[in-house]
C-alpha cells in the first residue's frame, strides 16, 4: 500500500457546519426555472438538487430552451452564491476540524479542498477560522468549469498538490463525494456528519467512514 502524500477535504458538512439554507436555494432555483420556460415544474425537491450538481447538461435534458441556459446558468449561480453567503454568520468548523488539518499539516502533507461552494465563501471562511494557511491548494465550484460529481474538479485539485490519485487521500461527507472519489481513483474516507447521511454513505459502498475527524491522522499513518 502506498504512502499518503495528500489528503484532500470537501469543506460543506466535513469541514465546517455550514448550515446553508438548501430549501430556499431549491425554492428560488425552481422559481426561476419555471420564469425560463421550464416545461413542467420541479415539484420534487430531488430533481431541484440534481440541477443544481448537474448544471447545464441536466437542464437541456429537463427540457430548457438551449437560448436561455447561459442567462439560467447565471443567475442560478448568482442565487447559490447569495445563499451561501447568507450562512457565513452561522457556518463554524465541524469538531476537531482545525486541530486536524493543522496536525497534517505539521507532517508535511500536502493538504487541499476540493468544495462545490464558490471561491468567495469558501476563503472567507476558511479564514475566519484561521484553516486558510494549511492548506497547499483551495479549488472552489467557480475554479473549475467540470465540479464535483465530474472527478476532474478533484483530479485537477491532486495535479496542483503535486501528487498521483494513488497517494491521496479524500475526505467527504455525501456520495457525491464517494462518487467523485471513484471515478478520480482516489480512496476515499466517509465522515459521519450524521447517522443518516454514514446510511446513505453505506448503501453507496463506501467502505470506510469515521465519526470523529481525529481519526484521520491515524490512517494516514496507516498507509505510511
Amino acid at each position: 500500500m502506498r504512502p499518503v502524500k495528500a489528503v484532500v477535504f470537501d469543506l460543506d458538512g466535513t469541514l465546517m457546519d455550514s448550515n446553508l439554507d438548501y430549501e430556499k436555494m431549491g425554492s428560488r432555483v425552481r422559481e426561476l426555472l419555471a420564469s425560463r420556460g421550464l416545461p413542467e415544474p420541479l415539484d420534487d425537491r430531488r430533481k431541484v438538487y440534481r440541477v443544481i450538481r448537474g448544471g447545464a447538461a441536466t437542464l437541456l435534458e429537463y427540457g430548457l430552451p438551449e437560448a436561455s441556459l447561459e442567462a439560467t446558468m447565471a443567475e442560478m449561480t448568482e442565487i447559490m452564491n447569495g445563499i451561501e453567503l447568507e450562512a457565513l454568520d452561522a457556518t463554524e468548523p465541524k469538531p476537531h476540524a482545525r486541530e486536524v488539518v493543522a496536525e497534517l499539516h505539521g507532517e508535511g502533507l500536502g493538504l487541499g479542498v476540493a468544495t462545490r461552494s464558490h471561491r468567495e465563501y469558501t476563503i472567507h471562511i476558511l479564514k475566519r477560522y484561521d484553516m486558510l494557511r494549511f492548506f497547499h491548494q483551495v479549488v472552489a465550484r467557480d475554479d473549475v468549469p467540470y465540479p464535483k460529481p465530474d472527478p476532474r474538479h478533484l483530479l485537477h485539485t491532486v495535479r496542483l498538490l503535486g501528487v498521483d490519485p494513488g497517494d491521496t487521500l479524500f475526505i467527504g461527507d455525501t456520495t457525491t463525494d464517494l462518487q467523485t472519489a471513484d471515478s478520480a481513483g482516489v480512496e476515499f474516507i466517509g465522515y459521519c456528519r450524521d447517522d443518516a447521511w454514514a446510511q446513505r454513505l453505506m448503501e453507496a459502498g463506501c467502505g470506510r467512514i469515521v465519526k470523529d475527524l481525529r481519526e484521520i491522522p491515524r490512517l494516514v499513518e496507516e498507509r505510511a
